[in-house]
Parts: structure tokens; sequence; C-alpha cells
């Protein structure tokens, strides 16, 4: 089988483990190696030969639009990028069907914009087809499924149960690693108005009636960004070379250092500081001489005054960067008072 051309990237929800960063920029829009997150992601289809790809929005769905019409001004067109604002947030099955009008006759591949992987989309599109299957589920074993939620699959690697809700443990347990192929008439199943769950309301009632629904393990590399501790993380493995990124894609954010670290060629450092465990700077920044930075995102027109010390930080605004300082001197002067 053929991977489709075309594909879904769901990116409409409120990133609410993301806050506060996300009050005031959307998940997918959020910088990951000092790009938005979402650019990992469709350059990822645009390898995988993806010509055009749906993008629902909803939280601060005025940042996306805008995104996209600078992104086709500036000649970005591989894949060609479509944002549907939706009425209302409709979750992750709402949203699928709130696009199923515009879709192409025939299967169609659905992402999350908050996963970072190196997927071979083609494989995925095989095992869709060899199983004849309704909808194909990547799946992963490098999350906890205790932590994330079991998908159970069977000896043929099908899906017997989500979460436990049926009560079919199969024989082996992975975790959803939120790239899907489905199939029109599993599409045509799920709620045709108001909020719904692709798991919830797609998946749980198609293995209640029967339908074939396939697992496809993804061997490869894997992370999820929708926490600040997460976001961090995978940063750092990028930069470690554990995320099986592109050196191009690297190049794109900056120069890596060791440490190890990214900074933009518009970022200005000062004498002796330290970078390290992943940390990003980002065009405009100013870091202070003597100034360490270990496992922060530093987002642009930020300054870090000269000898401080700053760890495990999504600093993406001077706002930020000041109550941080602030918090941190109150800190130490509680900490040096008899």
């Amino acid at each position: 089988m053929k991977l489709p051309r075309q594909a879904i990237v769901l990116a409409a929800g409120r990133g609410q483990r993301l806050r506060p960063y996300t009050d005031h920029t959307p998940k997918p829009l959020v910088p990951f190696l000092n790009r938005p997150l979402l650019e990992c992601t469709l350059e990822a289809l645009a390898r995988a030969g993806i010509e055009q790809v749906w993008l629902n929005a909803w939280h601060l769905s005025d940042q996306l639009v805008a995104w996209a019409a600078a992104r086709r001004a500036a000649g970005c067109d591989q894949p060609a990028v479509n944002v549907v604002v939706e009425p209302e947030l409709l979750g992750t099955g709402g949203g699928l069907a709130n696009l199923a009008a515009r879709l192409d006759p025939g299967p169609v591949l659905v992402l999350a914009c908050d996963i970072v992987a190196d997927f071979d989309l083609h494989a995925l599109a095989e095992r869709h087809e060899a199983c004849a299957a309704e909808a194909t589920m990547a799946l992963t074993a490098r999350a906890d499924p205790e932590l994330f939620g079991p998908v159970c699959v069977d000896e043929d690697g099908l899906i017997t149960d989500i979460v436990g809700r049926l009560e079919r443990p199969g024989v082996k347990a992975y975790v959803n690693a939120s790239a899907h192929l489905l199939e029109p008439s599993f599409l045509a199943c799920l709620p045709a108005a108001g909020s719904s769950c692709l798991v919830r309301d797609g998946y749980l009632p198609a293995l209640a009636d029967g339908a074939t629904l396939a697992g496809w393990v993804h061997a490869g590399s894997w992370a999820e960004t929708g926490t600040p501790a997460a976001l961090l993380d995978a940063q750092q493995a990028a930069l470690d070379g554990r995320l099986g990124m592109r050196p191009e894609q690297l190049a794109a954010g900056g120069q890596r250092i060791p440490g190890p670290a990214l900074v933009h060629p518009l970022a200005k450092l000062g004498q002796e500081v330290q970078l390290s465990d992943g940390t990003t700077v980002a065009a405009g920044a100013q870091i202070g001489q003597g100034v360490i930075v270990r496992q922060c995102l530093v987002a642009g027109n930020v300054w870090l005054p000269e000898g401080t010390r700053w760890e495990h930080q999504i600093i993406d605004s001077q706002d930020t960067a000041d109550r941080l300082a602030t918090s941190s001197a109150d800190t130490a002067e509680r900490a040096t008072t008899p």
C-alpha cells in the first residue's frame, strides 16, 4: 500500500500540561530546538511524500492562521498546510469528524503535534494493508504503559484493548505513539457533531464491535513534549543524538556546541558562559558574563544578567526571566536568614 498523500495534524488543544507557556502560545508553535515544534512534524511528512496537511485549530487559533500564512508567503509549500478553525474545542475525535468532508477519498494519516519521532510512515502503511485494518495505531515501547495507558495486542499484533476498558489484556502492552492510519469507514463511525475522543469514541467502540484494528510497533526514537519537563528532556535527547534528528534540522535552529547546547547565530553570549544538558538559546537572546544555564529553553529577546544560574526552565519571555530571578533571590534570602 502506498502512503496516502494527505494527513491531519491535531493541534487545537489548550496545551494544559504546558501552562503557563501555552497561555500565550499555542502548543504547535512552542519552541523546540529554536523553531516551532510543529516544524518537526511537517518535515517528517514532507520526507514521506505527504502533499496536503490539514491542521485543526482552536486555542489561540489566530496565531496558527498567521503562522501558516507567513509560511506560504515564504514559499514553503511542502507540504501544503490548511488551517481549519473549529467553532468550539472538538477533541481528537470531533476534530477529525469536522475535517472528514474536506478529505480526498481513501485513508488519512493522523498525527499529534506534540510528538517527536522518526516514524517509518511507509512501514505503517504496509502494516495497515497487510492486516486489512480499519485503523492502525503506531505503538511504542519507549514509554511506560502504566504512566501513559496500555494498548494491548494479541499474538498477531492486533489491538485487543486500550487502558483496560474491555478487559481483553492480550499478550503484550505498548503505548499509543500518536500516529494513526484511518480508513473513511472508521472516520464515519465517529460522532458527527460535538466534542469526542478518537480513542474513547472511535477505537474502543470499534473494538467492541469486532473491527480489525492493527498495532504497528515503532522501533525507532520517540519523545513526547506535553509538559515542560518532557519538552526540555526531548531537546536534550535531540542534541545528544538520541532522537534521530537530521543535521539540517539542528542547523536550522542554530549551532550545536559542546554541552550539548544549541545557540542561534543572532544570540549574544558573554564571556565564560556555560550552557549544558540540551539548553537552547534563540535569536535575540542575550546571556551575560559568567551565566550558567543547564537544561533550559531561552527564548528570543530574553536577557539573563551576568553571574546568574538557571536550571530546568522554559524562559519564554523577559517577564518569565524576571519572575524566576525574583523567586530565586527570595529563596536565597530565606535560606540565609537566621
